[in-house]
């Protein structure tokens, strides 16, 4: 059986604070050009901002110090959040895109879809490209990286038909393709779907809209 790290009341409370507190920022002065980002260049709506309770980290509690100024994107659970991650922005010259503290443990992004009865699913890699399926009406879950599966995750998948995964084509390695083709071997009824060249999920939303993607999708409703 897999280990399953259990949150401790402490620190569950301290989650749930700083999400409230660094959702509260990102619409305070100091969040505008996070919130002006998140809406301008990647093409997310308030109500998907509000739904995923993105953050600003322009008052970060002594742990998250390293994240100033960088986006909070909580992972969210409907018991609560289970932990944070968080991604800096474009002008920020570290080298790190993404931060979390450590002993974080990241899990599948957007659990509380799973709970909604149907037989297909969508996997992206990141939270971003799986905020924007979900905004385009599509049910998804995110992977922080192919290195982030966890062996029950299996069991997850194992009742649905068809599982999406939708491979990023954004970069000359190939790495979307690699990750779609490793996640592949992971779950039943697989289909990997390549974004067109020079796209992630994200890029190709924002670009050509929702019923474009569902038509790369093959998704007739």
């Amino acid at each position: 059986m897999p280990t399953i790290t259990r949150l401790s009341n402490a620190v569950k409370k301290s989650l749930a604070r700083r999400v409230e507190a660094y959702q509260q920022q990102l619409y305070d002065p100091p969040g505008h050009a996070q919130l002006d980002y998140l809406i301008e260049e990647r093409g997310l709506t308030p109500d998907t901002i509000a739904k995923f309770r993105l953050g600003c980290v322009a008052d970060p509690v002594e742990s998250d110090e390293p994240a100033r100024g960088r986006i909070a994107i909580p992972y969210l659970t409907p018991t609560g959040p289970v932990s944070l991650r968080f991604r800096k922005m474009p002008e920020d010259p570290h080298p790190a895109k993404y931060w979390q503290p450590a002993g974080s443990t990241l899990t599948l992004f957007n659990t509380p879809v799973i709970t909604e009865p149907r037989d297909w699913i969508c996997i992206t890699e990141g939270e971003i490209d799986c905020m924007t399926a979900v905004q385009a009406g599509l049910p998804a879950v995110g992977l922080p990286g192919v290195s982030s599966w966890q062996d029950h995750y299996y069991a997850i998948f194992n009742g649905y038909e068809r599982v999406l995964i939708l491979a990023d084509n954004d970069d000359k390695a190939g790495q979307g393709a690699k990750f779609a083709d490793q996640v592949a071997k992971k779950v039943p009824g697989p289909a990997v779907f390549l974004m067109p060249d020079g796209h992630d999920v994200n890029s190709f939303y924002k670009a050509h809209g929702a019923q474009a993607l569902k038509d790369l999708l093959k998704i007739k409703h």
